[in-house]
């Protein structure tokens, strides 16, 4: 079953210059969610039930131009996470997260270091 999980607002679009004319919709499948389950159960055990609001109310946002997807980040307080969301576009031009993990410190460094956050 798939469901509608959050947008890409007229905020990330912008801020990432984006080429969308409208805010699109973001969905999560259960395939989606069974890759997140299996390739980051922790993260997923302590951060699945969050991944609407992240992709709400992120901390940053990112594009990854690299392999075409949007990123929301949440830092989180406790334990210093950096909790990434990770939204491509399918072949039918629909947007899926595609999954969900903690940064680590070297991934966070590099994303400070070459400007890739961008503060919501």
């Amino acid at each position: 079953m798939t469901k509608k999980i959050g947008k890409v607002s007229k905020k990330v679009i912008e801020i990432l210059k984006l080429d969308y004319e409208k805010e699109e919709s973001i969905y999560i499948g259960n395939t989606n969610i069974e890759h997140i389950k299996r390739k980051h159960p922790i993260e997923f055990k302590k951060y699945g039930n969050k991944i609407k609001d992240i992709i709400k109310n992120p901390t940053y946002i990112a594009r990854n131009e690299k392999k075409k997807s949007i990123e929301f980040i949440k830092k989180y307080r406790i334990n210093n996470d950096y909790v990434i969301v990770v939204v491509r576009v399918s072949d039918n031009n629909i947007h899926f997260v595609r999954t969900m993990y903690t940064m680590s410190k070297e991934k966070i460094k590099k994303y400070f270091h070459n400007n890739f956050f961008h503060i919501m």
